[in-house]
Order: structure tokens, then sequence, then C-alpha cells
């Protein structure tokens, strides 16, 4: 995973020395604040209070750029582990689906599918943060998807009637269900497994 800091850049203007604005250094402060704050204890360790007394920062500061405690700790979900958003396109839609669909659930296993796990739950009553979640993940994702299914139905390689949302539900959804409801785990085996039933209808 990249570890190095990955949110947007920041509006605030005049320096106070050489190096980034104030207002930028405030920001990553903040995100980096948050970033610990979740690892350590969650989305409830993440408090306005508790992230504006790490970062070293006011809550007015926080508000400046995020408007709710949900939203700040999507970015800086984003901000700590950003898997690589963009989709493989070598080709050859096998590999490439079955190498994105590796990446996350290897990055799913871990410490970074749990708080991924609170957010989409906290996401169910925080309107600020689903629309972070859906702006910085779901759509990105998506997209992507949509470029590289389209590609390989203009190749020939899929049937040209392919629903290409389903099939994104049909390729990415299953990881969500075993990462929410935990019935099974997220093995090595699956990714393999969801491209060949996706492509064994598709084809």
């Amino acid at each position: 995973m990249d570890r190095s800091g990955a949110g947007r850049s920041g509006a605030g203007s005049g320096r106070s020395g050489p190096g980034r604005p104030r207002s930028e250094r405030a920001r990553l402060a903040i995100l980096d604040a948050a970033a610990d704050l979740l690892i350590e204890g969650g989305l409830a360790a993440a408090t306005m209070e508790a992230i504006a007394a790490r970062a070293g920062v006011s809550k007015v500061t926080i508000y400046k750029w995020w408007p709710s405690r949900g939203a700040v700790a999507v970015d800086a979900y984003f901000h700590r582990y950003r898997p690589e958003m963009g989709m493989f396109d070598s080709g050859d839609l096998a590999r490439d689906l079955t190498a994105q669909i590796t990446l996350m659930v290897d990055a799913f296993r871990g410490r970074a599918g749990a708080i991924m796990a609170e957010l989409i739950g906290a996401a169910q009553t925080d309107a600020a943060l689903a629309d972070q979640l859906r702006a910085l993940w779901i759509q990105p994702r998506r997209d992507a998807g949509t470029i590289l299914i389209q590609g390989a139905i203009d190749r020939g390689e899929l049937r040209p009637d392919v629903d290409i949302q389903v099939a994104l539900d049909q390729l990415f959804g299953p990881l969500y269900f075993r990462l929410l409801v935990r019935h099974l785990p997220l093995d090595d085996p699956m990714p393999a497994a969801l491209v060949r039933a996706f492509l064994d209808g598709a084809r």
C-alpha cells in the first residue's frame, strides 16, 4: 500500500517560511492525526476533539475542510491507506480483473479492512461520510472498471449486451459482503473464482 499522503491539495495562502503553506501543513497534520486515531481505536476514537488535540489545531480549523467527523475520517483513511486506484489494462481481462481484486483482498484482510468496514457502517447514518466514500473510493473504481470492461466488449472478448454496472457489482460486491458479514474469509482463491464466474456468463 502507498502510505504517502494522498488527500486533496490545501487551499491556503501565506507562507511562514520555506516548504508547504501553513494551511497545507495544518491539513496534513489533521489527516495524520485522524489516521493514527483510526488505526489505534477505530472510528469511535477519531472524534473532532481528539483529532484537533493530536494535530495541534482548533476544531474550527478542521471544519474549514470537512463538514463532519466522518468526512475527515474517510479522507484520513485514503491519506494513510491508498491502494492503487487505477485498474490494470494489459488487454487480458481475466488477468487484469484478477490482479485488481487480489489487491483489494490483500488490503481488506488487514487493519485497512477493519476500518473500511467501520466507515461503510457509519456511512448509513452520516450523509457527508457516505458522499466522501463514494467520491474518493466507490465512483473512481467504478469509472475505471467501466473503461476496462468496455474495452473488452469492444475487442469482442465479452458479449456486447453485458450490463457493465451489474458486472462490477458481481465482481466486487462479494468482497464487501465478506468484509462486512464475515461469514467466510477473504482468501487467496477468491479473486480467480469471482473472475471465472463472471467470464463464464459474459463471454
